[in-house]
């Protein structure tokens, strides 16, 4: 079998940059326009796609390259619709295709249009190469992810789970290899379970009245003292084993001593002086506790008038083991004030893990490792939340991997500005996944 790298690697840059120019900001999303740039390309190169409409333009997208049968399948699955970009901050156009410095700027460079690009590209060479598979690879691209994936993955896991038929894997986004002067060897990571989002509305209610003549007990004064204590609380702290094997590893790649104590972190946690700047840590912080972030204020709908309700938006985030229930009752009491209530404005997704010992993993870690030689891979819990959350749900075992090698400045772009990456990732990144594929699915 022969495959021409540098012309694979150069069409998938022109794929991601095509893909890049169109517009799936959600909301409203608009993925059918996604999809049917992906349903021409699999149509060119004789793959039959179906796509399927959960709402007038929120488009889902299946397409199966299939092997004989005698493994099961791999999802290989990636959101189409991409997080706003307000263009006043970026310094190209975040939907013009700009390619500048060795770099690909476009909103869904890294989050997530380039993976869905390497998926379909990987897809493309193995089928011109004419590769003998022994697992189905199913490509799916889905609405909504960056809104709660009602249009999307649980549409598809709700209406359309034959597309997942056969399959026992799925792969998506996120998880990659860290390196620069901040790691005395490339660190690795491949996700394998996510935090939750427990979403909360904390309601306070009391007389309205003129602006003018205020009292203590306003609804909205009610509410800002009742934030107030509920983030001046503390959550008793939770290390998890994998979240401890991945400080352990960590450890390993940190200059000078840096890891110290991350060993045992249960441990270290109780000396006050290891605790206040592990903490300071915002990354570090939400992956050994629950987190809540208020996001949404809303009071009066004028400057004068004192409202009878004011209400705040809370962004919970549970680890797994967390009891959403016991949360609530947590919050309820560390706020303290019967006039404020505590809800629930949606139903609570309990978290799920995958495995770090299947054979995919232990093909990803090392596809890591001959990305960038001396890589040292650990298991991640992200604290943000993928569409793996509901493919686990479906019985399948969903990993968050990615093959390429980024930096501070490129992880600052995602939901940031000036998202990128590099013409050398894309290169390198589709030989990577395109061997890792024929390593677990080929014959």
């Amino acid at each position: 079998m022969s495959i021409d790298w540098t012309a694979l690697g150069e069409e998938t840059v022109d794929l991601l940059r095509r893909y890049l120019m169109i517009d799936t900001t959600n909301p409203p999303g608009n993925e059918i326009e996604g999809a049917k740039f992906l349903a021409d390309i699999l149509a060119r190169e004789g793959i039959e796609s179906e796509t399927v409409e959960s709402a007038p333009g929120r488009a889902n997208l299946v397409a199966r390259l299939r092997g004989d049968g005698s493994l099961p399948g791999i999802v290989l699955h990636h959101h189409i619709d991409v997080v706003y970009a307000d263009r006043r901050y970026w310094t190209v156009d975040p939907f013009g295709g700009v390619i500048e410095d060795g770099h690909l700027y476009g909103r869904g460079a890294i989050d997530m249009k380039s993976t869905g690009i390497l998926h379909l590209a990987a897809l493309l060479a193995l089928k011109r190469a004419g590769a003998p598979l022994r697992r189905d690879l199913i490509f799916l691209a889905t609405a909504d992810e960056e809104a709660g994936s009602e249009f999307g993955a649980q549409f598809v896991a709700d209406t359309r789970r034959d597309w997942l038929a056969g399959a026992e894997y799925a792969i998506s986004e996120l998880g990659a290899i860290q390196a620069g002067p901040h790691f005395t060897a490339p660190f690795g990571s491949i996700v394998i379970s996510e935090k939750t989002g427990l979403g909360l509305c904390i309601r306070a209610r009391s007389t309205p009245g003129h602006g003018s003549m205020p009292w203590p007990d306003t609804a909205p004064h009610k509410l800002v003292r009742a934030l107030d204590r509920l983030l001046r609380a503390e959550r008793p702290l939770r290390i998890l084993p994998e979240v401890q094997e991945y400080f352990a590893r960590l450890a390993s790649v940190l200059p000078d001593g840096q890891g110290a104590g991350y060993d045992d972190l249960a441990r270290s946690l109780e000396d006050e002086v290891f605790r206040e700047r592990f903490l300071a840590h915002r990354l570090h912080a939400a992956m050994v506790r629950t987190t809540f972030a208020v996001t949404m204020l809303h009071g009066s709908e004028k400057s004068n008038v004192i409202p009878p309700e004011a209400w705040a938006g809370v962004d919970c985030r549970m680890l797994a083991g967390d009891d959403p229930q016991e949360i609530v009752a947590w919050v309820t009491g560390a706020i303290g004030d019967d006039d404020v209530a505590v809800e629930l404005t949606r139903p609570p997704k309990i978290p799920n893990l995958s495995p770090p010992d299947t054979e995919l993993y232990k093909s990803l870690a090392g596809a890591l490792r001959r990305r960038l030689p001396g890589t040292v891979v650990a298991p991640e819990i992200l604290v943000a939340f993928t569409d793996n959350w509901v493919f686990r749900r479906c019985g399948l075992h969903g990993y968050g991997w990615s093959p390429f090698v980024l930096d501070l400045s490129d992880l600052a772009g995602v939901h940031g500005n000036d998202e990128r990456l590099s013409l050398e990732n894309i290169h390198a990144g589709v030989r990577t996944y395109t061997e890792m594929l024929l390593e677990v699915a080929g014959a």
